[in-house]
């Protein structure tokens, strides 16, 4: 996959509230994804996928009104720790 479509996606994704894929796709930055020409729905559920996998995002609901949510950067206990 794009490693540029991805970083699209994730900037479109909101960590406060989850979004279906009418708002992503909704959000997305035009001039941004004239870049990408060959971009539609099935491309963006497969990248949505594999994030889902590498546990950069939270789905919720069923396949019909699955919903997605950024999930925050968890710091390491030295950088918890060195921050009080």
């Amino acid at each position: 996959m794009d490693q540029k479509l991805t970083d699209l996606i994730l900037s479109t994704l909101s960590y406060y509230e989850a979004m279906t894929i009418a708002q992503i796709i909704l959000d997305f930055d035009d001039e941004k994804l004239k870049e990408f020409p060959t971009f539609d729905r099935d491309v963006l559920l497969e990248i949505l996928t594999d994030l889902e996998r590498k546990k950069l995002l939270k789905a919720s609901g069923s396949n019909q009104d699955k919903t997605w949510l950024r999930i925050m950067p968890k710091k390491s206990w030295w950088r918890r720790l060195t921050s009080l």
